[in-house]
Parts: C-alpha cells; sequence; structure tokens
C-alpha cells in the first residue's frame, strides 16, 4: 500500500515538474529540493551516529543504520536529480 502512495506522489511530483504552470512547477522544484536536502542531512546525521558507536552494536541497530543510510542515499539521487532536472525543463 505504501509503495502505491510513493508511486503516486512521485507520479504527481513528474507530473508538476513537466507542467506548463508556473506556480505548480515552482513547488514541485521547492518539494523536490527540499526532500533532497532533508534526505541529505539524514544521512549526515546516521553517519555521525554510525562514527559515534564506531559502526558496531550488540544488536542489529548498526544495520539499521546502514540501511537508513542507503535509504536516504537513495532519496538524495531520486529528488535531486529531479530537482536539478527541472531548472533544464524550463
Amino acid at each position: 500500500m505504501i509503495e502505491l502512495l510513493f508511486a503516486g506522489a512521485l507520479g504527481l511530483l513528474l507530473w508538476a515538474i513537466a507542467s506548463k504552470h508556473a506556480l505548480l512547477r515552482t513547488l514541485a522544484r521547492v518539494l523536490t529540493g527540499l526532500v533532497a536536502l532533508a534526505s541529505g542531512i539524514a544521512m549526515g546525521l546516521l553517519f555521525l551516529v554510525g562514527q559515534k558507536a564506531h559502526w558496531t552494536s550488540d544488536g542489529p541497530g548498526m544495520l539499521l543504520v546502514m540501511g537508513g543510510m542507503l535509504f536516504c542515499a537513495i532519496f538524495v539521487v531520486i529528488f535531486g536529480g529531479l530537482f536539478l532536472k527541472s531548472f533544464s525543463s524550463s
């Protein structure tokens, strides 16, 4: 269910970036830029958590930190690319 919601939101965002309406394009640019920035900050904070714990833990904690970093990196690539692409299509 969450995958369909994410795919729908991404589809609407792509539509807004390609839209001829300036307000929709601007809102899509702001949204993609904010998501890319927030994901980059979250990835940096997760890296600091890993550094502080010396990348080891008693349980699956570091695995979650590393998975979270990968998830955030994927978001940075996707939404950062959309953000940069939105300027070339205007």
